[in-house]
């Protein structure tokens, strides 16, 4: 019987640190005790081979870089030799500082590790990262405005908690499973040390993140209401999702209704434990903000925005920089509109004016597979059309005439 040889995920040979998996959050552990056992041999220059990792999570990207980030600014020299092309995109060595890189932003956010520093990169991000999800891949309603509170809640967090000048965040969409996944990540004083002088007095750090998650637990109530933490905690929960935090040597994980914790984590140090945040949430369950937060309901600007006088929604093609030509910009715009209705449940005007021609293609994935998605009667219920020229609307109902006799066919 052929004997198969496990590969450690993580392995160092003196000043050599070979990454082989970074698919768990165990991986960040093991790197952590990699670079703490060889600076105690007394290496202060390690080189990093990535070049065996076949997929990269948000849950090791993000606190990976941030751990890079912090040892470099020790004086610890981590040079990366081999790194796939695709990880490289990811910018784990030297995260996008969103400040200086709105181009990068604007194509795409997902998938790239951002370092934000204050409340507008946090804006940008969290813009970026929800019109990311939004049109590429089909969301039950809340999903998308749950995302939206979790992002802007727990990176504020970091801004005002952490005492430190910048945190790191990576999204990605697994498209598979039908899961959303983030993570958040910083090298600032962590939760225990954030909460130990306060009136809550945790006794251990494990302890600091269980308060963390209860209603109205904060540092200083001058500052916050305590509601960031236990809010995620709360959202995820009701969407079955994943969640872990961790700070210092602590880690709590919740897995649907499961709960664990653990306590004796390899961490960066006493000053600076830092915090991640790992989470995750199913696309195709609903969540409903206002139930999880105890009655609260967020303003949903996205809906607001796109709302005309007449209570209807008013979603205009031209200002798509996708623009209508392809059938991956049709992809893209028809999974925005349905996650826009269902987050809204209302008429929706599809708006072709300033638009001189479309590709059938683009008319097949938008129009075309609406159409068979809700039927035909309830897709004239649900979208109107408006502002199309003659040639727009011959390749329209051409494609749309089409797409239903396919349907039809297969039946």
């Amino acid at each position: 019987m052929e004997v198969q040889k496990t590969v450690l995920d993580v392995k160092r040979s003196q000043n050599i640190i070979v990454v082989n998996k970074m698919n768990h959050p165990a991986n960040v552990s093991n790197f952590l005790k990699a670079i703490f056992f060889g600076k105690k041999q007394g290496f202060e220059k390690f080189i990093l081979d990535f070049s065996n990792v076949k997929s990269a999570f948000p849950n090791v990207c993000v606190p990976l870089a941030s751990i890079i980030t912090f040892y470099k600014q020790e004086g610890i020299d981590l040079i990366i030799n081999k790194m796939p092309e695709y990880l490289t995109r990811s910018y784990i060595e030297s995260p996008l500082k969103v400040r200086d890189h709105h181009s990068e932003l604007s194509r795409s956010a997902l998938d790239i590790v951002w370092q934000f520093c204050n409340s507008d990169d946090v804006n940008l991000l969290v813009d970026s990262f929800i019109d990311d999800v939004s049109k590429n891949i089909e969301c039950q309603k809340g999903v998308i405005e749950g995302l939206t509170w979790c992002l802007n809640e727990v990176m504020d967090n970091v801004i005002q908690h952490s005492k430190i000048e910048a945190g790191y965040v990576m999204g990605q969409i697994h498209k598979t499973s039908k899961h959303i996944a983030f993570c958040i990540s910083d090298n600032g004083q962590g939760i225990y040390n954030s909460l130990k002088e306060s009136v809550h007095a945790p006794r251990y750090p494990v302890d600091a993140i269980t308060l963390s998650i209860e209603e109205g637990v904060t540092r200083d109530t001058k500052i916050g209401q305590g509601n960031g933490m236990w809010g995620l905690h709360e959202i995820v929960k009701s969407n079955s999702g994943r969640l872990v935090i961790t700070s210092g040597p602590a880690s709590y994980m919740m897995l649907g209704d499961e709960i664990s914790t653990f306590n004796k984590l390899p961490f960066l140090s006493k000053e600076n434990p830092g915090a991640i945040i790992d989470f995750q949430v199913d696309c195709e369950k609903e969540i409903s903000v206002s139930d999880a937060l105890g009655g609260y309901e967020p303003v949903n600007l996205r809906i607001e925005n796109l709302e005309n006088d007449q209570g209807i929604l008013e979603y205009k093609l031209a200002e798509k920089s996708s623009g209508t030509g392809t059938r991956q910009s049709g992809e893209r715009i028809r999974n925005e509109i349905i996650n826009i209705y269902n987050d809204s449940k209302q008429v929706i005007e599809i708006d072709f004016g300033g638009i001189a021609v479309i590709s059938s293609s683009f008319a097949d994935e938008l129009i075309g597979k609406l159409v068979i998605k809700y039927g035909f009667f309830n897709f004239t219920q649900i979208f109107r059309l408006k502002n199309m020229n003659q040639i727009v609307q011959a390749i329209v109902h051409r494609s749309v005439s089409q797409r239903m006799a396919e349907s039809l066919k297969t039946g």
